[in-house]
């Protein structure tokens, strides 16, 4: 539907249907529905951000009213009616711009690189234009399947046993996504299970776009009681007819990204649209995985902006990488707070030229990683596994981390804490009871705050990394 003031829309080749809102109902009575055939043509008076505008169905007599701020929305009424008055509605509505890949993938045991199942979902201007599903072999040595991860998805070796491997899918997957960006819900889980499986094959990470729609939802402040995928696919009226089935999973996280982007009757490309939600879009390359990450303060929005126009997409230029001062200087323990969220060190547009240092280092000339991009905070915190064993050491305790966990990143971490049960908490609160400090240079600001409620009377463990990767799991190195 085509949101209008107070109404929503619908345009097919035969009527066009007014469905007002309860309070509308009240005034005009019930929906409206005007035959194609009695419409001789269409004007509109665009909305701007301060004033309403309209739009006239001439020869029926009806006129649409559109609210402050609803250009796009009025501009798709208009397009939608002379299509239909062409006899070439499409039935579909249309958010322009809005090309990208809904992404989803199955694993056979406990580690993210074990896929099995491919799910794959283009969406051109907002619409389903192609689909695939693809069983595969496991990676060599991550082939082994679990009960508890056949109890959730039902693929049993047998059901691969003959099937591509996973370096054979691999390149089916890069040829559909193409230059698209890719979306997953919790797409650090997707992006680093390509990536651990591509370590595993023995094969080149492909470098990839990404955005996430659980970021995207979290954004919103939905009322729902969790943000899992089922939920906030009902709450915003996308089908998800199996759930952890790879493609209908990929289908429901690109239905949901593309409703959240119609609630603001957005028209654009993915990055714009996480940009315009204060985010920037995560990077899969060869070298590392860089998350999804909000931007309070816009400074890394307009770098990655300026990057993506240069086209600087290859390994190691870290794109988005919003925990590095786009004018070289050093930058705070971003585990604890943005990098800019002082005004002061916000940059100016002279130091976001192609003459900066972050500029110059993106050109070409490599610089070795900064000592804060493995830190960065992922902006989806994972919710917390009810059915955990109550008994386990991390179920129910408030965890926060802080510092280095290389060759871990933190929203795989994150994921093995809220696994076990526990509650993932990006600061150090009064809530907090383990703060989990990874290595660094010196002690972060996170530590220093724990250790002040200590003296205070808090009950806070401190924990060393190896404590963390011992509760969930994680003793042995991942392969990448």
């Amino acid at each position: 539907m085509i949101p209008a003031q107070g109404a929503q829309l619908t345009v097919s080749n035969d009527s066009i249907q007014i469905h007002y809102s309860d309070l509308l109902t009240a005034i005009h009575g019930s929906d409206v529905e005007v035959e194609v055939s009695k419409v001789t043509g269409v004007t509109q008076s665009s909305p701007t951000a301060l004033t309403s505008g309209v739009v006239h169905l001439e020869g029926a007599g009806i006129t649409v009213a559109f609210a402050p701020n609803q250009q796009a929305a009025a501009t798709e009424f208009e397009t939608a009616v002379k299509a239909a008055l062409r006899g070439e509605a499409s039935g579909q509505r249309m958010t322009p711009g809005l090309n990208f890949v809904g992404f989803d993938v199955e694993t056979a045991n406990n580690d993210w690189g074990s896929i099995c199942q491919i799910g794959l979902v283009r969406y051109i201007d907002g619409v389903e234009v192609a689909a695939e599903s693809w069983l595969c072999t496991p990676p060599p040595g991550l082939d082994n399947f679990t009960d508890a991860n056949i109890n959730i998805h039902g693929i049993r070796p047998k059901d691969v046993a003959g099937q591509p491997s996973f370096a054979e899918r691999l390149p089916q997957l890069v040829e559909f996504i193409g230059e698209l960006p890719f979306v997953a819900h919790f797409a650090q889980f997707d992006a680093t299970a390509l990536s651990r499986a591509c370590a595993a094959a023995g094969v080149e990470t492909p470098t990839l776009f990404f955005g996430c729609s659980l970021a995207l939802a979290r954004g919103e402040k939905l009322d729902v009681r969790s943000h899992s995928l089922p939920v906030v696919a009902e709450h915003l009226g996308v089908e998800l007819k199996k759930h952890h089935d790879a493609t209908e999973d990929a289908r429901a996280c690109a239905g949901i990204t593309v409703a959240l982007a119609r609630r603001h009757s957005f028209q654009g490309s993915l990055a714009e649209l996480f940009h315009s939600r204060s985010m920037t879009i995560g990077n899969l390359n060869p070298e590392r995985v860089y998350p999804v990450l909000r931007d309070r303060s816009g400074a890394g929005v307009a770098l990655q902006q300026r990057q993506l126009a240069q086209g600087l997409t290859a390994a190691g230029e870290r794109i988005g990488d919003m925990t590095e001062d786009p004018t070289g200087r050093p930058a705070p323990d971003a585990g604890s707070r943005s990098a800019w969220d002082d005004p002061a060190d916000l940059p100016t547009e002279a130091q976001l030229t192609e003459e900066s240092p972050a500029a110059a280092g993106a050109k070409g000339g490599r610089r070795g990683p900064a000592p804060w991009a493995a830190v960065a905070t992922p902006d989806a915190i994972p919710e917390p596994n009810e059915n955990a064993d109550p008994q386990g050491i991390l179920f129910g305790q408030n965890v926060t981390l802080s510092g280095d966990f290389e060759p871990h990143d933190k929203g795989s971490l994150w994921a093995g804490i809220a696994e076990r049960g526990g509650i993932v908490g990006k600061n150090v609160t009064k809530k907090t009871t383990i703060l989990v400090a990874g290595t660094w240079a010196t002690k972060t600001s996170k530590q220093k705050r724990a250790e002040e409620l200590i003296a205070k009377g808090q009950e806070i463990q401190i924990w060393s990394a190896a404590e963390l990767y011992t509760a969930i799991g994680f003793d042995e190195e991942p392969p990448f």
